[in-house]
């Protein structure tokens, strides 16, 4: 946060965006995999290929989220899609599904709850994230589409979770989207 509200900082903030997903998200991933089987392990390949392919998808047609391009800030890209973003929502899902299943013990109400957090982190996130030129899009407003495949991502991969028997193995990756969310609440106020 600090980083990203003074302007002496900033670039350096921008190049390093990629890099700190990348490390804590993996950070946070090997600490729900220790011990874990196959399972987790499919899972989140699954998660990463289909969401990544959703969005290369979406960014080609506008189809899945409505219309955008992504900036330069999410580092390297794979047919105009930050490689890192598959792998960001495989952890935002993982940390919001774990999070559902400590409190909701049924699968089907657990995964609608695990996908209205997620589409609840996208709705703080969007507005911070056009001013970070993580993405832009068409027209400057924010589709309601979007929000929609949110939900709709994000059930379809926390009930895959649950189906495959997976459970929460520590709280790290729901602590992970709870200091993401914060992040992009301060910064919603800071720039």
């Amino acid at each position: 946060i600090a980083g990203h509200s003074f302007q002496a900082t900033m670039p350096l903030m921008m190049v390093l965006t990629p890099v700190i997903l990348l490390v804590f998200g993996a950070a946070v991933f090997a600490a729900e995999s220790l011990g874990a089987g196959r399972g987790l392990w499919a899972w989140a390949a699954g998660t990463y290929a289909v969401t990544l392919a959703l969005e290369i998808l979406g960014v080609a047609t506008g189809a899945v989220f409505g219309e955008y391009v992504y900036g330069d800030t999410l580092g390297l890209k794979f047919l105009e899609v930050p490689v890192v973003i598959g792998f960001n929502w495989m952890v935002i899902v993982l940390g919001c599904t774990t999070a559902a299943q400590a409190v909701i013990k049924h699968r089907l109400p657990a995964a609608l709850a695990a996908a209205a957090m997620a589409t609840l982190f996208d709705v703080f996130l969007e507005p911070v994230a056009i001013r970070l030129d993580y993405w832009t899009w068409a027209g400057g407003d924010i589709p309601l589409q979007n929000y929609a495949a949110w939900f709709a991502i994000a059930f379809v991969s926390a009930s895959v979770y649950a189906s495959l028997g997976l459970g929460r193995r520590t709280w790290l990756p729901a602590v992970y989207v709870a200091v993401q969310l914060v992040f992009f609440i301060a910064l919603r106020v800071v720039i």
